[in-house]
């Protein structure tokens, strides 16, 4: 067993050679807590993907209420293989308009149709690569109503957060009602680009939070989603340093967004942390920090992509939350049906010297500007 603590909890990551079962359980370490007390239920999968399978999975034939912005990834296995081997629908919606979610939720349970399968609400805040901020707690509430005047039938409503994009030290969506927290700890958990993991954990003070927790172990050893030990092990040496390297990437990002608003070339910033933001307020409620990814949209898609291919200390890669800054043009990898900008480059920041990191896009931008005219 490889055991480290945190504050008030303790993460552990053990396997078992005989049953070949992985898992990472995160629960307090108080000796004087109640036994009876039900505790989260945490599990550690082999990619943040597979983690994303169990829960639908767990929730069979189930509706999704999916961001209209979100990561692909997701979307693509409930339209790939979910919806048409294994009769999960899914809607998007977006999720940031809580008349959206309100009447969604109301059509559900008034269609006999649909009243007696689960229906699971797929948040993603903020959300890649737009950066919405969804009020979580707002949502929750939402469902909480529901629940309460619906208690006397059999209604399986279950809110799940995908905060890989804000990890703990950032937002806590479980504190905010979630019924349970997803991360694909391959980003800034892990946080050095060497692993491949995913991460439920499930609230111990929800319906739906204890419910799911009572099935995700079963679905995970019998799908074989387990984690790689080593992955898991690698994982905990990322989590002793989350804090610090967090806190440094949301500061650069902050920086980073306001010299990029602030240049006439860039036609529009994504950030949280910008007073410009349609959903800053809420991210100042919500977010203990801004995050360090951030998305922009040049002129032009043409204009993105010399800026791109013009960059030197900042790498070209599509994954995010590691010690290097990337940056992509995220359309390129995302399906045609996309909500993503052609112009828009996404971007991750990493541990770089934030000045350095705007020089570097600064001379891009010029050079961007000049092939373009040029041509």
């Amino acid at each position: 067993m490889i055991q480290l603590e945190l504050g008030n909890f303790r993460i552990s990551a053990t396997h078992k050679s005989s049953n070949a079962k992985n898992h990472i359980v995160l629960h307090s370490s108080n000796p004087k807590e109640d036994s009876k007390i039900v505790k989260p239920v945490s599990a550690a999968f082999s990619s943040g993907m597979a983690a994303v399978a169990a829960i639908f999975l767990a929730n069979p034939k189930c509706r999704v209420l999916i961001p209209d912005d979100c990561y692909h990834g997701t979307t693509s296995q409930l339209m790939n293989v979910l919806n048409h081997h294994h009769g999960i629908d899914y809607q998007k919606i977006d999720t940031t308009d809580e008349s959206a979610i309100k009447e969604e939720i109301r059509m559900h349970i008034s269609d006999e149709s649909t009243r007696a399968r689960p229906l699971v609400i797929w948040l993603e805040s903020p959300s890649n690569p737009l950066t919405k901020v969804t009020d979580i707690k707002k949502v929750c509430d939402l469902v909480d109503m529901f629940r309460r005047r619906n208690d006397k039938h059999d209604i399986s409503i279950t809110t799940v957060v995908d905060s890989t994009w804000a990890p703990p030290c950032i937002t806590r969506p479980l504190q905010l009602g979630a019924d349970a927290v997803l991360h694909s700890a391959t980003k800034y958990l892990g946080g050095h680009s060497d692993i491949l993991l995913g991460v439920i954990t499930t609230s111990p003070n929800t319906p739906g939070g204890i419910k799911l927790g009572s099935v995700l172990p079963t679905v995970q050893s019998s799908i074989g989603a387990v984690a790689s030990p080593f992955d898991a092990w690698l994982c905990l040496r990322g989590l002793r340093t989350l804090g610090i390297r967090v806190e440094r990437q949301c500061r650069s990002a902050l920086k980073i967004a306001e010299f990029l608003d602030n240049h006439p070339s860039v036609a529009k910033v994504h950030y949280p942390g910008l007073k410009s933001h349609p959903q800053h307020e809420i991210a100042k409620r919500q977010m203990a920090l801004f995050g360090g990814m951030l998305s922009f949209e040049m002129e032009t898609e043409d204009m993105a992509m010399a800026l791109a291919g013009g960059v030197i200390l900042i790498k070209r890669g599509t994954s995010l939350g590691g010690t290097e800054t990337l940056i992509e043009h995220r359309a390129s990898i995302e399906p045609l049906d996309t909500n993503t900008p052609r112009s828009l480059l996404r971007v991750s920041v990493g541990l770089e010297d934030a000045d350095d990191l705007i020089e570097d896009l600064l001379l891009a931008i010029e050079n961007a500007d000049y092939i373009i005219k040029k041509s």
